[in-house]
């Protein structure tokens, strides 16, 4: 995995971009010296496939904007077992909420499943820029709101549709994945077993 902090040539680009895709997420403006201030101890991380943004049982302060790439977050049971809770892709914020917010140990592992690139705050830093800037707040309340309202979501898909609406629910809302996202992850995420997705593909196939 690589870091690089985020200066030189790289201040200018990013600052415009981050702070544009923020103002898009949090559907309002940001000052441009609170951007600064956050970007001046951000770092630049690429990871390679199946390199690893946060393990489970690390308490890390991390927060990551995805550039680029594709990454997955798991649980892992005391078999060795995964569950996939979701997948964060370019545009979206990635990190253990929960773990952030109490300060504990995540539960979490977030691993990347391609070659990926995140631009990484400190979450104390955000929160201290918060203390004073609506804007950060209002950001804030919208990331809490979305992992919230995806949460909800991908529960009630388990519940009122059948395997095959949740896959084809997939494959509109991700229509690139499939090439991307190993097929056990898919289903596990879906809440299938493998050979069940591999019977629905080949079945929508034929």
């Amino acid at each position: 995995m690589g870091n690089a902090n985020i200066r030189g040539d790289y201040v200018d680009n990013y600052l415009r971009s981050i702070k544009t895709k923020l103002e898009h997420f949090a559907d309002t403006d940001f000052p441009s010296e609170d951007v600064e201030i956050l970007m001046g101890n951000a770092q630049l991380r690429t990871y390679l496939p199946d390199e690893y943004f946060l393990r489970a049982g690390e308490t890390n302060r991390k927060v990551g904007f995805v550039a680029g790439g594709l990454f997955r977050l798991f649980y892992t049971d005391w078999e060795g077992k995964d569950y996939t809770k979701n997948f964060k892709s370019d545009g979206q914020f990635v990190g253990a909420l929960a773990s952030l917010l109490l300060n504990v140990p995540s539960k979490l592992s977030i691993q990347a499943l391609e070659n990926s690139t995140a631009v990484c705050f400190d979450y104390d830093d955000i929160l201290r820029i918060a203390e004073h800037s609506l804007s950060w707040q209002r950001l804030l309340r919208k990331i809490t709101d979305v992992e919230y309202l995806e949460k909800e979501q991908r529960e009630s898909d388990l519940l009122f549709y059948d395997a095959k609406e949740r896959y084809i629910n997939f494959k509109k809302a991700y229509p690139d994945w499939d090439n991307k996202v190993q097929l056990r992850h898919i289903a596990s995420y879906l809440g299938m077993t493998p050979e069940t997705l591999s019977r629905i593909r080949k079945n929508l196939c034929d």
